[in-house]
């Protein structure tokens, strides 16, 4: 069998601005050095040209929207720069100059900033699968892997609204999570667990503006609140929870004028978790019978679904989570008995260990 190629999401990394948090305040960064620690070491497993053919990254490497809205988020660069990062980023490094083993970088929606030009500088080897903005994704065979918020409505990037730096409404409710977490220390986003009632109640026309207003409230913020935003030529600028509201309040409506219905539906729905109707639109064309995913945050493998047969959708999960395990996925191709292997794995105290395994034909 071929090597193996590996995708990996959502880690996550931070400037560190949370730890040790400032007195009466918690953290709200979501990968500490525990989990920081951890993912260096499985990147150092990686470096095994051996075993290992490529690693593509399916974006939220790193992190700029997951701080409060009287902070002004850090750059890319600082990021990449912050002590706690040093490991990941050594380790990194080191695989990206692995003349051996490819190396491919897509953006997500948490750092969908990150650039041809960020990688050159700071991860010599590296391929730059392309920006967020232009959809960017990972073929091989009928393999199609990419982050997944491109086919989210609060998550993909905004070509209607022309908002600051085309950020989606999913930037500005991470802001204010980011303060409930730092203020309260409780980091759940409670808001998603009536999001899918609330869809049942008001219709998706509505629930976007719905879910900001509980998120606001839940954080204790208002409309006039002010978000610190990325400074721009040097100066400082902020929007207000007012003007963000007003902004998106039609997002389902230039969604289904620019995408159709039945797309702005099921981008919606995928708000809510169900990706896997994304995977098998995309599998229903013939040139696809795999999609990976980053995005939710829960691993995911499975086969085959009502109306699609010979198609696998398969999730990597997260490394930014204690309560859940750490997650990649696996692809394998078997050539001598025309299969495409798919796996997911868990980085288990310092070892692989598989959970599932499934295949479709090449």
């Amino acid at each position: 069998m071929e090597k193996r190629r590996i995708y990996i999401a959502d880690i996550h990394m931070n400037a560190g601005k949370g730890v040790p948090p400032a007195k009466g305040k918690h953290p709200y960064e979501w990968l500490g050095p525990e989990e920081a620690g951890r993912f260096a070491g499985f990147l150092e497993y990686l470096n095994d040209p051996a075993k290992i053919g490529e690693v593509i990254i399916l974006g939220d490497l790193m992190d700029d929207w997951v701080y409060p809205v009287d902070i002004v988020p850090p750059s890319l660069q600082s990021i990449v720069n912050a002590p706690i990062n040093k490991r990941i980023v050594q380790a990194l490094r080191k695989l990206s100059k692995n003349p051996k083993i490819n190396v491919v970088y897509l953006p997500g929606n948490h750092d969908m900033g990150v650039s041809r030009q960020l990688l050159a500088k700071n991860f010599p080897g590296m391929t730059f699968g392309g920006a967020t903005l232009h959809g960017s994704t990972y073929r091989t065979s009928r393999l199609r892997a990419e982050h997944g918020s491109a086919h989210t409505m609060f998550n993909a990037p905004d070509p209607i609204n022309g908002s600051v730096a085309r950020l989606p409404l999913g930037y500005f409710i991470s802001r204010a999570v980011a303060t409930k977490a730092r203020d309260t220390g409780d980091p759940k986003r409670h808001y998603w667990s009536y999001a899918d009632d609330l869809l049942e109640m008001l219709g998706p026309e509505r629930l976007g503006s719905c879910v900001f207003e509980a998120v606001l409230e839940e954080a204790d913020l208002d409309e006039s609140t002010e978000i610190k935003m990325p400074k721009r030529n040097g100066k400082g600028i902020s929007v207000t929870a007012g003007q963000v509201k007003q902004q998106y309040a039609a997002l389902y409506d230039q969604w289904v004028e620019r995408y159709g219905k039945g797309n702005a539906f099921t981008a919606m729905m995928a708000e809510i978790g169900l990706l896997g109707r994304v995977a098998d639109g995309l599998c229903k064309r013939s040139d696809t019978n795999i999609v990976v995913f980053g995005h939710s945050h829960d691993w995911k493998l499975d086969k085959d679904a009502w109306f699609v047969k010979d198609r696998i959708y398969a999730n990597c999960g997260t490394w930014c989570d204690d309560k859940k395990l750490c997650t990649w996925v696996e692809s394998q191709k078997d050539r001598g008995k025309n299969r495409h292997l798919v796996r997911v794995m868990d980085w288990n105290n310092g070892k692989p260990k598989k959970l599932r395994e499934n295949h479709v034909p090449l």
